[in-house]
């Protein structure tokens, strides 16, 4: 607190340069200071510093992304920076540079119906610049990242066949394309670019990275898992790498005696999935140290109770000088993990049974008021994840195209920590959805509630993950494109045993999906 005052102290002086040094010293302390990221965040805002304030605040949604105030400060720099730029494009209206910056804007900016609009804009800002330029590099990968983001697999990949045509040995392009393959579920296609890539550019960690994704989804775990670390070399995470002044534990070491800090390094899904390796690194080290996000906190302190040797923490740890310190999606590859060694052949996480308790006592009472039916199956309903940053349009499913399912004779309870602003009008078919954005605090109340439900239903987010590992019953509706942890064609999970998983037969329709587990649905509900 006292460089945070420091740093109010130097603005109100007029000294916005050690203001400025005041936060980033507290930032380098804890990187998760709220109030030092938000000031700083504000600060480059007012100087006009649009792009360093988005990403400031995209930090605090990273870690916080319930945080109001920094989303509605985050629109408001985007939709300053989209200004400025305008009246910059009046003064230069052939400024192919300021269009792909206006394009780059439009895409961060928006939620919901909103981010659709932007993404419109934005094509419409790149069309205008290719019309001035048809073969400029930057305006047609820009444009092929946007038509992938929109579903639109084809063009995009038009985009980077353009370039390769002009720079057949361009290792970005070639990269870009194998992106747009590996959605296309053509994953052998996709390898070849990434090598070729490699190739070109053998320092090329986000290349190398995509290349596991594609041998982690064929089960190639040990070369998956090797070429996975290459992923604190890209540019999207390098800057995230924690503990640096301490030795990485990939299994090469012994951490008999030893103390090793394990840590959540990207979203609370990847988080779940992958603490099913602690109790194996407990059983190793004299102590484990557990940093994760704070919403996690109470969940898995009633899960690891029983091992004395972890602590959890969500604040990053002292270091001491024989500490070492391991990623949590590292743990496949220090602990040797193949296809036939994942833990999951029962949970591995627990709701606390007082919570679990309290949440049968609410619907007992909301049953009594008829918002819920005794005889009739309780089915939790997750169709989007999180609403913060870049929405993930092809994840999500427009609660509108789950209509199917409103009509069974079933109890619906909303998992949404937050409801998409698009979905607020097809909420009005749902008229005895349970809703509790406001009571689901953390991942401990989730779980507690969903122990008491019959079946989750669910798009790829934290709650399938959190399901699967309370070893609930639950079905996985999954877009067209196979992500790495779900496998190529199949209806089961290796990760969770008690998921099913249904797959978009064309991309971006979710009908037939719809249909599907209505049909489902409907049996199951007549055997209760």
């Amino acid at each position: 607190m006292g460089l945070l005052s420091a740093s109010i102290a130097a603005e109100a002086q007029g000294n916005t340069g050690a203001s400025f040094a005041a936060l980033d010293r507290a930032l380098t302390l804890n990187a998760l200071f709220l109030p030092a990221r938000m000031r700083r965040a504000d600060l480059l805002l007012e100087q006009e510093r649009y792009a360093e304030a988005i990403s400031d605040y995209d930090e605090c949604l990273r870690h916080f992304p319930t945080l109001e105030q920094a989303a509605q400060s985050r629109q408001q720099a985007l939709l300053l920076a989209l200004a400025y730029g305008a009246l910059e494009l009046q003064e230069r209206p052939d400024d192919i540079g300021l269009m792909c910056r206006q394009a780059q804007w439009q895409i961060a900016l928006g939620r919901g119906d909103h981010a659709l609009a932007s993404l419109d804009h934005a094509l419409a800002s790149l069309d205008h610049a290719l019309e001035l330029a048809p073969d400029n590099v930057d305006v047609l990968n820009l444009r092929g990242k946007l038509l992938l983001l929109l579903n639109h697999h084809e063009q995009a990949l038009l985009c980077y066949e353009r370039l390769l045509a002009q720079s057949p040995a361009d290792a970005v392009t070639l990269f870009n394309r194998g992106n747009v393959l590996q959605k296309m579920n053509r994953i052998h296609q996709a390898l070849w670019c990434y090598e070729q890539a490699l190739v070109l550019v053998p320092d090329f960690p986000e290349a190398a990275v995509a290349r596991s994704h594609c041998q982690l989804l064929q089960g190639d775990f040990s070369a998956g898992w090797r070429g996975h670390e290459a992923r604190w070399r890209t540019a999207q995470l390098r800057q995230h790498m924690q503990f640096q002044d301490a030795p990485a534990w990939l299994g090469e070491t012994s951490l008999a005696g030893r103390h090793i800090i394990l840590w959540a390094e990207q979203g609370l899904g990847d988080t779940l999935q992958f603490v099913r390796y602690v109790p194996a690194v407990a059983a190793m080290a004299a102590q484990v140290t557990l940093w994760v996000p704070p919403s996690l906190l109470l969940l898995l302190a009633g899960t690891l109770r029983s091992l004395s040797n972890v602590r959890l923490a969500s604040q990053p740890p002292q270091l001491n000088a024989q500490d070492l310190h391991c990623p949590l999606m590292s743990l496949p590859l220090a602990l040797d993990s193949t296809l036939a060694l994942i833990p999951a052949s029962e949970p591995y996480l627990q709701a606390d049974a007082e919570l679990v308790q309290l949440w049968s006592e609410r619907l007992s009472a909301r049953q009594g008021r008829a918002a819920l039916a005794p005889l009739r199956m309780k089915v939790g309903l997750a169709w989007a994840g999180r609403q913060y940053g870049e929405i993930n349009l092809t994840r999500d499913i427009p609660l509108r195209q789950l209509q199917a399912l409103a009509v069974i004779d079933a109890d619906y309870v909303s998992l949404q920590c937050e409801v998409p602003l698009a979905d607020s009008a097809a909420l009005e078919y749902w008229p005895s959805m349970l809703r509790l954005e406001s009571e689901l605090t953390d991942m401990a109340q989730t779980a507690a509630l969903i122990a008491n439900l019959d079946l989750v239903i669910s798009a790829d987010t934290a709650v399938i993950h959190l399901a699967g590992a309370l070893g609930r019953p639950a079905w996985l509706l999954l877009r067209y494109e196979s992500e790495w942890r779900w496998g190529l064609q199949t209806d089961h999970s290796i990760w969770y045993p008690t998921l099913k998983l249904f797959r978009q037969k064309r991309r971006g329709d979710w009908s037939d999906v719809a249909e599907q587990v209505a049909d489902c649905l409907q049996a199951l509900a007549a055997q209760t």
